[in-house]
């Protein structure tokens, strides 16, 4: 599942190997993977484009590029990206050929195909894809306990889905909230306004703790090169209904807050 650890260790990749390379030509398989422009224009104007960065904007990953203009890619759940030589066989589930100058090419791949590109000016992407109203980012350094706790704020609802809220934090996904509030000992029903200091700064260590392991272990799924990570999707709560908890043997429990699977342990989670 691609959360945060899992973009950030593509968007490390990228910037090792791909900043300072032209992209050749695009050939887009799937029409649906654009959000933005249709296909034809997407291959025309990314054609002979020096790629200038990356970057990571929440779960967005952002490639500035000569010309004005900037790649975006969503991977959504299972997307991802992978470097191989040009003429590879492609995967059934790839999605864009991006054919890169020293004779290699960028395959945009996502097995469900819900994976997501879109092209334009900075501008352009900012605003299409409400980049400039997402909360602040978990992984930066002025992320701290007095951040969560003005972010958290007077929100109204269970914890859980107001932690999942990219304008309250950005970047956050299912699998690291849960885990997180796992290793905070927070029952994700909780509301917001019901935690008191102590709480607030658990929860913010839980979350670094969380996010910072699963990027030092490189993510769950596949890097750029193929090379699989070494965190656990499954870790300690997180999809692993009725089996007992790390910390105190009570059998895990799933419910759907806020139209979301969660877990969590009844017991030590209060």
């Amino acid at each position: 599942m691609a959360e945060v650890p899992e973009v950030e260790t593509i968007v490390r990749d990228l910037r090792e190997v791909l900043v300072g390379r032209e992209i050749l030509a695009a050939e887009v398989l799937l029409a649906a993977a654009l959000r933005f422009p249709e296909p034809g224009e997407f291959s025309a104007r990314i054609a002979g484009r020096v790629v200038l960065g990356a970057e990571r904007r929440a779960k967005h990953i952002l490639m500035p590029l000569s010309g004005d203009l900037t790649l975006a890619i969503h991977f959504m759940l299972w997307g991802t990206l992978l470097l191989v030589p040009a003429g590879h066989r492609h995967p059934p589930e790839t999605l864009i050929v991006f054919q890169l100058d020293g004779e290699q090419e960028l395959l945009f791949l996502d097995k469900l195909g819900y994976a997501r590109a879109a092209l334009g000016t900075q501008d352009e992407i900012v605003e299409r894809l409400d980049l400039d109203l997402l909360g602040p980012d978990a992984l930066d350094p002025s992320f701290d306990a007095d951040l969560l706790a003005r972010q958290l704020g007077k929100r109204r609802g269970a914890l859980k889905p107001v932690l999942l809220n990219q304008r309250v934090l950005a970047g956050l996904g299912n699998r690291d909230a849960d885990e997180s509030m796992w290793l905070a000992g927070i029952d994700p029903h909780r509301t917001p306004a019901s935690l008191d200091r102590d709480q607030i700064e658990r929860l913010h260590d839980a979350i670094c703790q969380v996010l910072e392991e699963g990027l030092a272990l490189r993510g769950t799924q596949a890097d750029l090169f193929g090379r699989p990570g070494r965190a656990k999707h499954r870790r300690n709560v997180f999809e692993r209904t009725g089996q007992p908890c790390p910390r105190c043997g009570t059998p895990i429990a799933h419910l759907r807050l806020g139209g979301r699977n969660t877990h969590y342990c009844p017991q030590c989670q209060t």
